[in-house]
């Protein structure tokens, strides 16, 4: 696949129980360092690139005409499963009413949008089985406390024992990209 590139951020967190004595204690989480967001004449270009027959022009057709048909079967209340990559499927948000007589679609949704399923199919790329196994992570070191940042150097293979991220620590999981 790829390399994945990590910020290791220091944050002081708060640990303890609500009503105990609580503590500060500073803690270490990853965040993923985005290269940038592909675009549809980006990603048409790179399709080129991958021994495409068709020209720039035909991808960027045929995926125009691909999200446009997506856009008019999710308004109409279908899920559309793209096989390999995932399921996009629209959804609401609505405020409880005490008599279901007294509920409104135009009054009481409050939120109706798009939400995504990676494919978790035994062959998908995007497991997160699959995901860790094929991309290489690598560290570097920033700190919120000093705004200091230092390049360590960490480069993680995505199968291999160091590149479990999660660390020995008591349960307690801290943000996957704060």
């Amino acid at each position: 696949m790829g390399t994945i590139e990590i910020k290791k951020v220091e944050r002081k967190v708060t640990v303890g129980k609500k009503g105990e004595q609580r503590q500060q204690v500073k803690k270490t989480y990853g965040k993923i360092i985005y290269r940038g967001t592909m675009r549809l004449t980006d990603m048409a270009e790179h399709i080129m690139k991958h021994g495409s027959i068709y020209t720039e022009d035909v991808v960027i057709g045929v995926i125009t005409k691909l999200k446009s048909c997506m856009q008019e079967m999710l308004a109409d209340g279908y899920k559309v499963k793209l096989d390999g990559i995932g399921t996009l499927y629209p959804v609401l948000t609505s405020k409880g009413v005490a008599d279901a007589k007294d509920f409104s679609a135009s009054e009481n949704v409050t939120r109706l949008g798009i939400a995504f399923l990676a494919d978790q199919s035994k062959k998908s790329a995007y497991k997160a089985s699959a995901m860790r196994q094929g991309a290489t992570l690598s560290t570097q070191l920033y700190s919120e406390l000093t705004g200091e940042e230092t390049e360590n150097g960490n480069t993680e293979s995505g199968n291999s024992e160091s590149g479990n991220t999660e660390s020995g620590n008591n349960g307690e999981s801290g943000p996957v990209n704060p």
